[in-house]
């Protein structure tokens, strides 16, 4: 900045007083000096001082010209220093045998004496050695698809829990019409919210189930027939097929409200109708003497009859082409209803007789007179027959009544009548049973039937005090 004139010096023509304020100043920008501008309204010279400031670099963003963002915003995180070093460290010797707490350190036959250097890393190694680094500090290579949303977070989890089964005790099934026998059989209907109880009160209860009110819908007395088995035709469920220790079973038709006695096999003394087996197409009971007859699903009427080489205890269809029977000796057969001829034999591990057997879309179970229940892989069995178990479960230790798989195929149900509290629900994920449910305080008594409502949301309990018990599972939604 050039001071200003004196008051004896010239101004070319002028006097110093006759000069404005500013003319007295120059400013020197090593080209050239120059007066500054005239005196101008406050707007234009906030325009002008922003334009010196900000002018520059906005032109840079427009332009395209110079650095990039990246660049202009850049913090050096280089490689961590220590913020202060001791020179002496390095020239400091400490002997490992002075103390004990160093003589840990010695690595084999070196020298006992480390320099400071070298014990400040032997101490790093031993303490990574000791605490390993944990998951939290360690940056992950990739982000995995789990990760990168928040839907299992805010959304329940599909898979049935392998440690914990969720249940929860509702009303009975039957509160409202109790039975004074045993309840062979209990099941619910394929698409309403309906459920039947039935037994040796020679009865057929239906009853609408919510959980709480379970109100009562009809009751078919069926005379001198006391009821060993009953289940709801496939697909729609449009009738319920009743049979007994007897020469003839029972129809009862939903819509109508009536029941139909039906023929059975004339000159066939050995075949009873106490235990059967369901198909679209076909009915089949289980006789003695190894007979297994075959009626139609649609008329009632005998298709065919088929023996076995030993007496039949069990039986499940696979599909409407193919079945599977199960008996004496531990023996299971493939049958194929085409041709009326087994397809193939294959003996169940460790099982003396074949009591029961399930099937779902990816195993089959075999329950036996001793209380094992072998599980296998369905397909792997079916087609070598000669697959070996995944697992045995061996929590019964008599003989296993029910076999019974639910809608998803995750849970096995397996009880046995002839024990109290001989009920076990097996998890398939783990293929083991669920530790909390039933316990020691579950009022099972002596379990005769057990079955899952279509969704799993419900499983029901028939037990020989005549109550039908109803359980809520909750890790399913739905009825």
């Amino acid at each position: 900045v050039i001071p200003y004139l004196t008051s004896t010096q010239s101004t070319g023509g002028g006097r110093i007083e006759d000069l404005a304020d500013r003319d007295l100043f120059m400013i020197d920008t090593n080209q050239s000096t120059a007066a500054l501008p005239k005196e101008q309204d406050g707007e234009d010279e906030e325009a002008v001082l922003t334009e010196e400031l900000f002018g520059q670099l906005e032109s840079k963003f427009q332009e395209g010209e110079g650095a990039g963002e990246e660049e202009l915003f850049v913090i050096d995180r280089g490689e961590k220093r220590p913020v202060w070093c001791d020179e002496d460290e390095g020239e400091r010797e400490v002997d490992l045998g002075d103390r004990n707490i160093t003589k840990k350190l010695k690595i084999g036959d070196e020298s006992k004496t480390l320099t400071g250097r070298q014990l400040e890393e032997r101490l790093r190694n031993q303490y990574t050695k000791i605490h390993a680094t944990p998951n939290w500090a360690t940056k992950p290579k990739q982000q995995s698809a789990l990760l990168a949303s928040t839907g299992s977070l805010t959304q329940n989890s599909k898979t049935l829990p392998t440690k914990k089964l969720g249940v929860s005790r509702c009303k009975n099934l039957n509160f409202r019409k109790t039975a004074n026998c045993v309840i062979k059989s209990l099941e619910f209907h394929p698409s309403a919210t309906v459920g039947f109880v039935a037994g040796y009160s020679k009865s057929l209860d239906l009853f609408e189930v919510d959980g709480e009110n379970n109100r009562h819908l009809h009751r078919q007395h069926f005379p001198n027939f006391p009821i060993d088995c009953a289940r709801f035709t496939k697909p729609g469920g449009e009738e319920v097929i009743l049979g007994s220790k007897r020469p003839h079973f029972y129809t009862f038709d939903l819509n109508k409200c009536t029941g139909t006695k039906m023929a059975g096999v004339r000159n066939k003394p050995s075949l009873h109708y106490k235990n059967f087996s369901l198909s679209s197409q076909y009915i089949g009971f289980q006789g003695q003497d190894g007979m297994f007859a075959l009626f139609s699903a649609i008329d009632k009427q005998i298709v065919k009859c088929v023996s076995h080489r030993t007496r039949i205890n069990c039986s499940v269809f696979v599909d409407e082409h193919h079945f599977v029977t199960g008996g004496q000796g531990g023996f299971l057969t493939y049958w194929d209803t085409r041709t009326w001829k087994p397809i193939s034999y294959f003996q169940d591990e460790g099982a003396l007789h074949c009591t029961a057997v399930g099937l779902s879309d990816k195993h089959l179970a075999v329950g036996s007179d001793s209380g094992v229940v072998n599980i296998y892989n369905r397909d792997d069995l079916l087609r070598s027959c000669s697959a070996k178990p995944l697992r045995a479960v061996m929590n019964l230790t008599t003989s296993v009544g029910n076999v019974t798989f639910n809608s998803t195929g995750e849970l096995l149900a397996v009880s046995s009548k002839e024990l109290k509290q001989s009920l076990r629900l097996v998890n398939l994920h783990s293929l083991h049973c669920a530790p909390n449910w039933p316990t020691g305080k579950t009022p099972l008594n002596y379990v005769n039937s057990v079955n899952f409502s279509p969704n799993s949301g419900y499983i029901g309990v028939g037990s020989s005090k005549g109550q039908a018990l109803l359980y809520r599972l909750t890790h399913y939604p739905s009825f």
